[in-house]
């Protein structure tokens, strides 16, 4: 992912740098190109994954800067991307999963586009701070496509999937779980402090609780694709397991905020 990443930026960087200024609703003309900070979280593995990102940071140019995080346990996709993300330092932070799933090409154009509509929408007169937004990369509008691909248990799984959250979370978005998604630096500090899931679920309860925090949220589809070795067993058994584990997960969040279990921070 972060070669396509930096060869994506080594011969576009200018073009980034435009939208990403207007995305940021920041007026005036420069002439610096935006630098970018990858943060990469090591969720408590034991193979030589920080010898391998400290040599390839120190290998990192154009102002660009490489951060690793590393926890002392295995924390779960949700506890690893809430770390990282308060970590960050940006004014608008880019989730993207580490296998590259998304094409980066076109994803971070259209994220960047998407959200230069919602700041425009909700951005304040007589303010100089970025409201809080997220744009979440979607792979909703291939579903026809790779029905005719899948099996049918992964087929009714995804549909099922789909219609609880639409109806524990929010109707607003169809795909939660793409690993492709852009947040304000005010939407990352709602949003996160808040999170409680820590495992695969974590991005549906970044849903509920934009939805309960008035976090303007947008979808735009993305070009994805399956990488091997990156997925969870996809066996029938196993599958319908993970998808019930996210469907007690997503029962847990509308219960705990509905009966004032958990509260929010403003």
């Amino acid at each position: 992912m972060l070669d396509a990443t930096l060869e994506y930026l080594g011969t576009n960087r200018k073009y980034i740098t435009q939208l990403f200024r207007a995305a940021g609703d920041q007026k005036g003309v420069s002439s610096e190109l935006v630098q970018c900070e990858f943060i990469i979280v090591n969720d408590g593995s034991t193979d030589d994954t920080e010898s391998a990102v400290r040599k390839y940071a120190a290998k990192v140019k154009n102002g660009d800067t490489v951060k690793l995080i590393s926890m002392h346990q295995n924390c779960g996709k949700g506890g690893a991307v809430k770390t990282g993300m308060l970590q960050s330092s940006g004014q608008l932070c880019l989730m993207v999963d580490a296998d590259g799933a998304t094409d980066i090409s076109d994803g971070l154009p259209k994220v960047l586009k998407d959200m230069k509509c919602l700041v425009t929408e909700n951005q304040s007169n007589n303010s100089s701070f970025l409201p809080p937004a997220a744009v979440f990369g979607s792979r909703a509008h291939l579903e026809e496509e790779s029905g005719a691909s899948r099996s049918k248990i992964r087929t009714f799984l995804m549909h099922a999937f789909h219609f609880f959250v639409k109806t524990l979370c929010s109707p607003r978005i169809k795909d939660t779980q793409c690993g492709f998604k852009l947040f304000t630096r005010s939407a990352v500090v709602l949003l996160f402090t808040n999170l409680h899931l820590r495992r695969w679920a974590f991005d549906t309860e970044a849903v509920v609780i934009a939805e309960k925090l008035s976090v303007s949220v947008s979808e735009v589809g993305v070009i994805w694709h399956e990488v091997d070795g990156s997925k969870l067993d996809v066996g029938k058994i196993a599958l319908a397991m993970v998808s019930l584990g996210m469907l007690r997960d997503m029962i847990c969040v509308r219960a705990c905020y509905l009966l004032g279990i958990w509260k929010l921070k403003r």
